[in-house]
């Protein structure tokens, strides 16, 4: 783990994707205009574009149709299940869905940038590996009625190898 620069630093971001109990993926207030932006060029760019075919590339983006809305959003490709179907992460988000790769469509360069969502762990808490599953649903749903689309603020603590920000999170006067 990385002593990041930033450093007790203050982000204010919105919950968008509640992993565990102690991981969630948010976006930056700063960014809701280009979640705006992508989502509009999606729109026009994906029901045109071809459906990938060949190898696909896990470090490339591209446009997935998610199931619940039938949008298009930006993801990578996590692992492949089969010919059909894929494993994919919709990074201006973080969630996951197993997509058939019909829906899976190549987008130009200039929506190849990073994601608008980062990984985040609260600071000081990590799950047992002796767990019950019971516990763990509802430690994940008491974290996603705190931060799931509200506006909290996080002191950033430290940064994982993995890019995964580790912060203190907090509602209101409320210490998450």
């Amino acid at each position: 783990m990385d002593e990041d620069t930033h450093y007790d630093k203050v982000e204010d971001v919105v919950g968008s994707h509640i992993e565990d109990a102690v991981t969630f993926w948010a976006q930056s207030i700063n960014r809701n205009k280009d979640i705006m932006k992508i989502g509009c060029s999606l729109s026009e760019v994906c029901p045109q574009a071809s459906s990938v075919l060949g190898n696909l590339d896990p470090k490339k983006i591209y446009g997935g149709l998610f199931s619940e809305d039938k949008c298009w959003y930006r993801c990578k490709v996590l692992k492949i299940i089969s010919d059909e179907k894929c494993l994919v992460r919709y990074i201006d988000y973080g969630n996951t869905e197993i997509l058939n790769r019909s829906d899976i469509v190549e987008i130009p360069l200039e929506l190849q940038f990073s994601s608008v969502a980062k990984k985040y762990k609260l600071w000081g808490l990590h799950i047992p590996s002796n767990q019950e599953v019971t516990q763990f649903d509802q430690g994940t749903t008491f974290l996603g009625s705190l931060i799931f689309e509200k506006e909290i603020k996080m002191r950033i603590k430290a940064t994982s190898q993995d890019g995964t920000v580790i912060a203190q999170a907090e509602y209101g006067s409320v210490d998450i």
